[in-house]
C-alpha cells in the first residue's frame, strides 16, 4: 500500500514538472514563479531576463 501510493505521487509530480516545463517553454521563465519572488528585494524576474544571470 505504501509503495503504490509513492508511486501515485511520484507520478503525479513527475505530470506537475512537465506541465511547468511546457508553461514556461511557451509563456517564458517568468510564466511560473514562487510567491516569495515577487516580495520586495527578490531578484529571480530581473535575474530571468538577462543573460545567464549576468546584466548584459
Amino acid at each position: 500500500e505504501r509503495e503504490a501510493r509513492e508511486k501515485v505521487e511520484s507520478e503525479r509530480e513527475l505530470r506537475v514538472q512537465e506541465a511547468a516545463v511546457a508553461i514556461k517553454q511557451k509563456y517564458g521563465k517568468n510564466a511560473l514563479l514562487k510567491g516569495m519572488n515577487f516580495k520586495s528585494g527578490a531578484t529571480a524576474k530581473d535575474r530571468n531576463a538577462q543573460i545567464g544571470g549576468h546584466k548584459a
